[in-house]
């Protein structure tokens, strides 16, 4: 089973269970989740992509914005 998950739609402010607050992206300007911790550093991610597998899951962002480094 797929799923995907777009944030941009909902609005900033908005505490999603288990991923953040939604803020609006320095970048681009759209909504998305406020990730400072992660292999590539800072993003901003839109939408990612969950993949339901016998084992877990796999959640892959596939849309998101580098953010320049925090503090």
């Amino acid at each position: 089973m797929i799923t995907v998950e777009i944030f941009t739609a909902l609005p900033e402010g908005r505490a999603i269970p288990d991923e953040g607050t939604i803020v609006r992206c320095q970048r681009c300007g759209r909504n998305g989740i406020l990730q400072e911790r992660g292999l590539y550093g800072p993003r901003c991610l839109h939408a990612e992509t969950t993949t339901v597998l016998g084992d877990g899951m796999l959640v892959e962002p596939t849309d998101c914005c580098a953010l320049p480094p925090l503090g």
